[in-house]
């Protein structure tokens, strides 16, 4: 009996070393390294991050997957709405784009498409998110039968925007007006009709006052900023938050869940979060 218990420890302790000496082998293996992708204006494209075309191999999450087309990095929604990538933050994990309906040198151009809150419901593994208020602002573009007098609505006159984009129609008579911020109830009038609704990532000093046409389209020329701070909990947890740049999973002993979907503000790569609750 010794005997056998001898040679079961032996060959147990030899399996031991056998694995740890396969592992070191396997951990001492140099990772290949895939330089990073770049297009246009962004040059740095990396994990998660890839371009379509990308080599099979490369690094990068599918979700993140961006087109590069006429040198222009673009970003396709789930709705086959295209947005042109101006900027990848890799420190606070945000992506800022912009419809490329909207022209550098023609203060009148507007998005092709509505995009609000709405678009983006908390869902803890949806690749991006909004930031929160304090980072993302609505501008919406109204028509009314009926002149408004209300001075946080934006007058777009004839001789601003007199094409039908912005809704102005000679024959109609329509008065088209524009809000920077939440629309409520004493900018909201009977009979008035909301064309589109957009977000900006771009704040304005003063726009509760007055705002401007070219104001607005500066603010459409910056884009909105959309948070990808998902990706770095990845499936290990349903929230998360932020020390320094490392992302900590929130313990749901002392939370019963953390919405990630609305974040507060980055500053510095951290971020302050709504713990048990929705936004």
């Amino acid at each position: 009996m010794p005997s056998h218990k001898y040679l079961l420890l032996k060959s147990l302790f030899s399996c031991f070393i056998i694995i740890h000496l396969l592992l070191r082998t396997c951990i001492g293996k140099k990772t290949p390294y895939y330089p990073p992708s770049s297009c246009g204006n962004i040059p740095n494209i990396s994990d998660p991050f890839r371009l379509k075309n990308d080599p099979r191999y490369y690094c990068g999450d599918h979700r993140y997957e961006l087109t590069c087309e006429n040198n222009t990095t673009l970003y396709l929604d789930n709705y086959s709405h295209k947005y042109i990538v101006r900027a990848i933050n890799y420190d606070n994990y945000t992506i800022r784009l912009t419809d490329p309906s909207i022209l550098e040198n023609d203060t009148c151009s507007l998005p092709k498409y509505s995009i609000s809150m709405d678009n983006f419901e908390y869902v803890y593994d949806y690749p991006y998110n909004l930031l929160g208020d304090q980072m993302s602002f609505i501008i919406t573009f109204m028509t009314c039968p009926f002149p408004v007098n209300n001075s946080l609505l934006l007058k777009v006159a004839a001789a601003d925007c007199g094409h039908e984009n912005y809704g102005y129609n000679e024959s109609d008579k329509k008065h088209t007006y524009i809000r920077f911020g939440y629309l409520n109830g004493t900018c909201i009038m009977d009979m008035c009709t909301i064309n589109l609704m957009v977000m900006t990532s771009l704040p304005l000093k003063g726009a509760e006052k007055s705002v401007s046409i070219s104001e607005i389209h500066n603010s459409l020329l910056y884009g909105f900023q959309l948070s990808w701070a998902n990706v770095a909990c990845g499936s290990k947890c349903m929230g998360c938050s932020f020390d320094g740049k490392r992302a900590v999973c929130v313990d749901y002993r002392e939370h019963r869940w953390c919405d990630v979907g609305r974040i507060w503000q980055f500053s510095c790569g951290k971020t302050q979060l709504h713990l048990g609750r929705k936004i």
